[in-house]
């Protein structure tokens, strides 16, 4: 993992934005003018007074040197540092150099107060001398940003320029959506959301999220009101849309109105819905805050709740205004819950974007243990290959059923164990039996398929119960991609890429649980 170093004038914030970018990215900061005051054992002042500028930035470089040789360190530099050329070279060549860009009245509003730890801020015209000649030199780096802005946005700023990560427009059914992947999805929120004549704005989400990211989007928009759900799938359900409809009557919310859902794939299908349906329909925006939500729920205008334990049986296509993949929330997830997304991506990955599918199996080790701007690639280029497959079938009739690979056994494991386990989890395990039964038909090489179902393994962990063939039948009748009253399984196939076939038996699935 490459360095992050983080250059600018004193006072331009480099060891709190430090801190920052060391929460989101969970890598180490370090602040060389703090490990050398540990060398010294003295302040960098006192130093400067005792032997001058030359020895301390001799020492300077010499401990550059020595941290540039670490990695997936964030870094941040003394306001002297970059004016070495050498310094600068040797930064370049291990990671990247970010400009913390501020000016100098708003650098000497923060400073004038505390000058005496700042041995080169003699009065505010040579310091402002000082800044100019430094010019130069820090505008020799890799990226710039604004660091007049609270430390969390300019962190989440760095990482968006960092990962190089564009909004895209995502073709479907005639309309051009706007998707954006975005380390600060509150403020493109706002952007979206300037100009238009709303009466109001909703935000719908779910306790988890409400206390984990709603804070955020509150700032940004501190008018909007806020609906919150249970977590969980028994919130997705007839009753609990009713409830949200009554308070939506309660607040006198009308068609001119806009809702925004924030949360991973229930809250964005449960909020799409509300909105798809409410007086018949009234704008909505979605925020995807989980990784599987941002690689399959979000993208694709499929609004549902669930009958039962009967999964999405009640529904409508519904397009969002714009979709947001909130990446610094992805941060804040919990391993497994990155595993979950990870499944759903290498399945995409494996029908429609191979390269997807092979950068997955390269990085799996990183992208398990959070590597944030790895998993923040694989949310984007997932989600822009799903819009692409949706783009050609929107309404699920022909080639969008690829994107159900795993689901049809999964969705029985999950419907039998009332839940309990988790979607991608169940969705793990229905790919592992779909290719086993590919590599028992021959559609694809025995090696291959074992080669992708250890990666499938990898990511779904420990092994779990499962229903029997006898016990999924009946649940899987279920499925909505069924027709002619027939189960449909998508099965890899090395020539064609995938197989819709309906003709599997409930001793094949049995073997192909047994051998799984």
């Amino acid at each position: 993992m490459e360095n992050i170093f983080l250059t600018g004038f004193m006072g331009a914030g480099k060891t709190t934005v430090a801190a920052a970018l060391s929460n989101l990215l969970k890598r180490p900061a370090v602040d060389l003018d703090d490990l050398l005051e540990k060398d010294f054992g003295c302040t960098i002042a006192e130093f400067f007074a005792a032997h001058g500028e030359a020895a301390f930035r001799k020492r300077e470089t010499e401990l550059l040197e020595s941290v540039a040789q670490e990695d997936g360190l964030i870094v941040a530099t003394g306001g002297g540092l970059p004016v070495s050329p050498s310094n600068r070279k040797i930064m370049r060549a291990n990671g990247t150099i970010v400009l913390l860009d501020l000016p100098f009245d708003a650098i000497a509003a923060r400073l004038e107060q505390n000058t005496a730890t700042r041995p080169n801020w003699k009065s505010r015209d040579d310091a402002k001398k000082l800044f100019n000649s430094r010019k130069a030199a820090y505008h020799d780096c890799d990226i710039t940003v604004d660091a007049d802005r609270p430390a969390e946005i300019v962190a989440a700023d760095i990482l968006q320029k960092i990962s190089g990560l564009k909004p895209f427009m995502a073709d479907i059914d005639g309309v051009k959506l706007p998707v954006s992947p975005t380390f600060n999805a509150p403020s493109e929120l706002v952007q979206a959301v300037a100009g238009k004549q709303y009466s109001a704005v909703v935000f719908i989400t779910d306790d988890n999220v409400a206390a984990a990211h709603l804070p955020r989007y509150q700032s940004a928009l501190p008018h909007a009101i806020s609906i919150i759900i249970r977590p969980g799938e028994d919130s997705k359900t007839l009753s609990q849309a009713e409830n949200v409809y009554r308070q939506l009557l309660q607040l006198n919310i009308g068609r001119d109105a806009l809702i925004i859902a924030i949360g991973g794939g229930l809250v964005t299908d449960f909020g799409a819905f509300i909105a798809a349906t409410y007086k018949r329909g009234i704008d909505f925006m979605l925020v995807s805050t989980s990784l599987l939500g941002c690689v399959d729920a979000v993208v694709g205008g499929k609004t549902a709740v669930n009958i039962a334990h009967y999964k999405n049986q009640v529904g409508l296509f519904a397009l969002p205004k714009a979709i947001f993949l909130d990446l610094t929330a992805l941060a804040t997830l919990p391993e497994q819950r990155v595993r979950e997304g990870l499944v759903e991506a290498y399945k995409t990955g494996l029908v429609c974007h191979y390269n997807l599918a092979r950068f997955i199996d390269e990085n799996l080790e990183r992208l398990v243990g959070g590597d944030l701007p790895l998993i923040a690639k694989v949310a984007a280029a997932s989600a822009q290959a799903k819009a692409e497959v949706v783009h050609q079938d929107f309404r699920e009739k022909g080639l969008r059923k690829i994107l159900n690979l795993g689901h049809t056994y999964g969705h029985a494991v999950e419907t039998w164990s009332e839940e309990r386990i988790s979607h991608g989890l169940c969705v793990a395990q229905g790919m592992i039996v779909a290719l086993q039964i590919a590599s028992a038909r021959h559609y694809l090489n025995a090696e291959l398929a074992e080669n992708q179902m250890e990666v499938v393994r990898a990511l779904r962990g420990p092994s779990f119960p499962v229903p029997s063939a006898e016990e999924a039948f009946p649940l899987m009748m279920a499925d909505k991609k069924n027709t002619n009253a027939k189960i449909t399984f998508i099965l890899p196939h090395a020539k064609d890429g995938f197989k819709l076939v309906q003709d599997i038996t409930q001793e094949e699935l049995q073997a192909a649980i047994d051998a799984v």
